[in-house]
């Protein structure tokens, strides 16, 4: 059970520990953002969702609302067959904890992959390997306000995206 009265440091820290994640900062520094350079275009995937997620919360909704928001900065979207050279994706995963006293525990994370190489063996290829990452999210509220918070914070952190691909980017 989650005690309210908790100070915000504690609670965040058993956030942190319920949900299995460590550091909630992303990897959006310059280094991180020229992986980002010269792309043909990206996909969108979002990882299975938990089962106990809302109906409104849905992979399929949210793929295409993370896709729009992309297309509207001219950013190239590709379909989910379409695999051009190092085969870059968004990542969205979700997060969330059991229902606890009327309340939700959930997190929040988009990132950006590709097929890297190792610079020592270039012939050795790693698959789907994270080159940049918006500032994870997270927050405890009640199961009603769950899809909204959720859909409000996936937009800042495709708005974090955007930012750095045009960044990067710009002409």
């Amino acid at each position: 059970m989650i005690m309210i009265r908790m100070g915000g440091a504690v609670l965040a820290a058993m956030l942190a520990v319920t949900l299995g994640i460590g550091g909630l900062s992303g990897a959006d520094q310059p280094i991180d953002r020229e992986s980002l350079r010269a792309l043909d275009g990206v996909r969108v995937v979002v990882e299975d969702l938990p089962a106990s997620a809302p109906t409104e919360l849905n992979k399929e909704a949210l793929r295409k609302s993370v896709e729009s928001k992309v297309a509207a900065a001219h950013i190239p979207v590709l379909n989910s067959g379409e695999y051009p050279v190092g085969d870059p994706f968004l990542r969205v995963k979700i997060k969330m904890t059991p229902e606890s006293g009327g309340l939700i525990a959930y997190h929040v994370e988009l990132d950006f992959a590709q097929i890297v190489f190792i610079r020592r063996n270039p012939q050795q290829t790693f698959n789907r390997a994270q080159t940049w990452a918006a500032d994870a999210r997270m927050g405890l509220v009640a199961r009603k306000q769950l899809a909204e918070r959720v859909r409000k914070d996936l937009d800042a952190q495709v708005d974090q995206f955007i930012a750095a691909y045009l960044s990067v980017n710009s002409k």
